[in-house]
């Protein structure tokens, strides 16, 4: 009995319908339980890690992460709202987790939606999760939808102080973060090339029916994976074109390497869906050619049995004057003359290279 397929859970909004601009309500996969937070304060001497938000004083200019894991408690997002003094539709597009990737620039702030991404290999399917990164004077702040993310090395490299990120602003980090993302998505886009390397061999060396739902699922992963990923590239360029105090031209130099990357990954996108493309027609013509081969031995088999029927139908009538029935060897003759024709047809078929 075929497995069946569960089927993708989709956002569901609550009462988001003409609401007035501004207001803060959930859109996106039910969620339960308490939102986890985290801060992180550090300087090139200095480093701390509270397990809640910890605003602290700034004059020593020092770098403060604030993370938050889970957008679905609308209360605590208006809250953080008002400490961080956010603009009223940022936060109302934060607690929205379908949003496009986008950049968008505030008086005090600069908002980076985008998706963060991870295939799983074993059920095949794409993990797709909002993150809402703001830069502010004093502060990065995260908003994921759930509890684990791909930041792991940005912290191990802020609390073990190696490369520059220790010595470098706010700026830096928020350029960290998005960096960190789009470098996992040559991961799951690597492990998504195996896959179709995979189901490749599978279709040229026996295809069938769940061949062809692989690749009908496969264009439907791709078409998700095109969405996070393509309007990334816009939102970056906005990064580069705009100019903005929030960001030093010297960091600007490496989202211009984001850029290249997000470039690369879109091309690639691509070419694995014309790949995709190619296996349903490879699919088409595996099963075209494997059933002519069969048309073919089956026409072979007919072709030999023809002419034996034929003799077989004669000998076989009721006419009382047939001449070789009265012959004493007529038996062995017609099994010779069977076997002959047999041999001949079988010698005929091999020279015409239909065998």
């Amino acid at each position: 009995m075929a497995r069946r397929r569960k089927r993708k859970a989709t956002p569901k909004s609550r009462n988001t319908v003409f609401q007035p601009p501004g207001t803060i309500s959930y859109v996106g996969l039910e969620r339960e339980g308490n939102v986890a937070t985290e801060t992180i304060c550090y300087d090139e001497n200095l480093y701390h890690k509270y397990e809640n938000i910890h605003i602290v004083n700034n004059e020593n200019e020092q770098v403060n992460w604030f993370n938050i894991e889970g957008v679905h408690d609308i209360e605590l997002l208006e809250q953080l709202g008002k400490d961080f003094d956010l603009h009223h539709l940022l936060v109302e597009d934060i607690a929205n987790t379908t949003q496009r990737p986008k950049t968008e620039f505030f008086e005090d702030c600069i908002y980076q939606c985008i998706k963060m991404i991870s295939y799983d290999a074993v059920e095949h399917e794409l993990n797709e999760e909002q993150v809402s990164i703001v830069l502010k004077k004093n502060a990065v702040i995260t908003f994921q939808e759930k509890t684990g993310d791909v930041f792991e090395n940005i912290r191990e490299r802020i609390e073990s102080s190696r490369g520059r990120i220790r010595s470098s602003k706010n700026d830096y980090l928020f350029y960290a973060l998005i960096d960190s993302i789009i470098d996992h998505y040559f991961i799951a886009i690597e492990q998504i090339g195996e896959y179709l390397n995979d189901l490749e061999d599978e279709i040229f060396e026996e295809p069938d029916k769940e061949s062809l739902n692989k690749v009908q699922r496969n264009k439907r992963l791709l078409l998700s994976l095109r969405r996070a990923i393509y309007p990334l590239r816009e939102s970056i360029s906005k990064l580069l074109k705009e100019q903005s105090e929030l960001i030093d031209p010297k960091i600007v130099t490496y989202f211009h390497d984001a850029y290249d990357h997000c470039i690369q990954i879109t091309e690639t996108i691509e070419s694995y869906r014309e790949i995709n493309t190619g296996l349903k027609d490879m699919y088409l013509s595996s099963v075209s050619h494997k059933m002519n081969q069969i048309m073919q031995v089956l026409t072979i088999m007919s072709s030999i049995f023809i002419p034996l029927t034929f003799l077989a139908g004669i000998y076989g009538m009721n006419f009382e004057h047939i001449p070789e029935l009265s012959w004493e060897d007529g038996y062995q003759y017609f099994w010779f003359m069977s076997g002959g024709i047999f041999i001949v047809l079988l010698i005929f078929f091999k020279w015409k290279k239909w065998l």
